[in-house]
C-alpha cells in the first residue's frame, strides 16, 4: 500500500477474503477493507457470523439476509459499507481488477466475486482512483504462514483418504466414472469433520489406457470406459478443505503392466523424487523443471513430457509461481507448490503429482508417499 500510495484496499473475491482474515465466505457476499492507518473492516451476511473469528479484523459489519418484505438486494448494504470507508475523494484505492480466474466458494455452485457493479459503487460519489492490486496479492499469497501450510497439509491428508478408498475398490471392469465416484465419496464422507474440517469436497478424474494420453490437457474427464488389467490408470484428484486446496495425481495398474509402461512409471517416479530433493530457498524454478526433465529425457521419453513441472497451490488450485522452464521465479522459503512430471503417448498417460513446501531445512512433501508401487 505504501509503495502504490494507496489510502485503502477493498477486496471481495472469496479467496482474498480468506487470505486476509482466515474467514472463508460461504455465499461470497463479503467485503474486506483495510485503510492506510491499519484499521480493517469486514462486511458479511449475518448468517455467516459464526464462521468469523472477530479478532481477525477491527470491525465486523453484518448485513441481513433475504426476507419476504422486499426482493433481496445485497448491493444496498455494500453501498452503505463502502461509503463508510472514510477515505477522501480522489484517493487511490486498491482492488482486484484483473483476477479473472477464481477459486470456488463454500457452496461451490455459484461464485460471487468483485465485478463491475461493486466497482461502480466504489467509484460513484467518491472519485476514487482504482488501482489493480491483483499481482501484488498473488505475490503475497505465494509464501504461506505456518497456519496456512497446516491447512494445505490437512487437505492433502484428506486427499490421501479418498485415494485409499479408490485403491481398495479398484477392480478390472469398473468404469472410470465409478472409480472417480468412489474416490470422491471417500473424500466427502471422511473429510468432513476430519481434524475439525467443516467442509471437504473432492473432484476426481480417472483416465485409463488411451484416455490417459489426454491427461496433459488443461481439462480432465472421466468416462464410461471400463478399466482393463495391465493398462495405466491415471487419477487426478483435486481436494478443497475449508477453502484450502490439495492437488494429487497417482498412476495405478491392475496386474503387472507391460515393460514399456513399467519403465515409463519408474522414470516419472524418479523425476518426481529428484526434483523434490532439489527444492530449497533461492533456487530458480526453471532449475527444478530442468532436473525432472533431464531424468525423463535420459530414458528417451523427453518429448512425451509436454507440460510444466508444477504450479503454486493453496488459496486456489492453480496459482503462482509457475514451475516452468521459461519462468524467472525464484523458490522462497514457505512457498507451496506441486511437482508433477508426466509422460503421455497414444495408449497411456502416467503422472505422479505431490504438493510440497520449501522449508529452510529443505523440501517437505505435504502429500502422502506413493499409494502404489510396482
Amino acid at each position: 500500500m505504501k509503495v502504490a500510495n494507496l489510502k485503502a484496499v477493498v477486496l471481495r473475491n472469496p479467496e482474498n477474503v480468506l487470505f486476509m482474515t482466515g474467514y472463508w465466505p460461504v455465499t461470497g457476499w463479503s467485503i474486506f477493507d483495510l485503510r492506510d492507518d491499519g484499521r480493517s473492516r469486514l462486511l458479511i451476511p449475518k448468517s455467516e457470523l459464526e464462521f468469523v473469528d472477530e479478532n481477525s479484523v477491527d470491525e465486523v459489519v453484518t448485513m441481513p439476509g433475504e426476507s419476504l418484505d422486499e426482493v433481496y438486494d445485497p448491493y444496498k448494504h455494500i453501498r452503505e459499507f463502502l461509503q463508510g470507508l472514510g477515505v477522501s475523494g480522489g484517493s487511490k484505492v486498491g482492488a482486484e481488477l484483473s483476477m479473472e480466474t477464481l477459486a470456488t466458494i463454500h457452496t461451490g455452485a455459484e461464485l460471487s466475486f468483485m465485478g463491475n457493479k461493486t466497482l461502480n459503487i466504489l467509484r460513484e460519489r467518491t472519485g476514487y482512483e482504482l488501482v489493480d492490486l491483483s499481482d501484488a496479492l498473488h505475490r503475497l499469497r505465494m509464501v504461506k504462514t505456518e497456519n496456512e501450510m497446516m491447512k494445505i497439509s490437512k487437505a492433502c491428508r484428506i486427499a490421501s483418504i479418498g485415494l485409499r478408498s479408490g485403491l481398495e475398490s479398484l477392480r478390472e471392469g469398473m468404469t472410470e466414472a465409478e472409480l472417480a465416484a468412489t474416490i470422491e465419496c471417500g473424500v466427502n464422507s471422511n473429510g468432513i469433520g476430519y481434524e475439525g474440517t467443516r467442509l471437504a469436497r473432492g473432484f476426481a478424474y480417472v483416465m485409463s489406457g488411451q484416455n490417459g494420453s489426454k491427461a496433459s490437457f488443461p481439462f480432465n474427464v472421466s468416462s464410461t470406459k471400463r478399466i482393463k488389467s495391465g493398462e495405466s490408470i491415471l487419477i487426478e484428484l483435486n481436494v478443497q478443505a475449508d477453502g484450502f486446496w490439495a492437488d494429487l495425481t497417482r498412476t495405478w495398474f491392475i496386474g503387472r503392466p507391460p515393460e514399456e509402461l513399467r519403465k515409463c512409471y519408474e522414470a516419472v517416479r524418479t523425476a518426481n523424487d529428484e526434483a523434490i530433493k532439489h527444492i530449497r530457498d533461492g533456487v530458480p524454478v526453471k532449475e527444478l523443471d530442468a532436473v525432472a526433465r533431464k531424468v525423463i529425457s535420459a530414458t528417451g521419453l523427453g518429448s512425451r513430457f509436454n507440460h510444466r513441472l508444477g504450479h503454486g497451490i493453496g488459496f486456489r488450485l492453480h496459482e503462482p509461481p509457475s514451475i516452468h522452464p521459461a519462468s524467472n521465479e525464484i523458490i522462497r522459503e514457505n512457498m507451496t507448490f506441486t511437482i508433477e512430471p508426466g509422460v503421455y503417448d497414444r495408449g497411456y498417460g502416467i503422472r505422479i503429482e505431490d504438493v510440497v513446501v520449501a522449508r529452510r531445512s529443505g523440501p517437505e512433501r505435504l502429500s502422502a508417499a506413493q499409494e502404489f508401487t510396482l
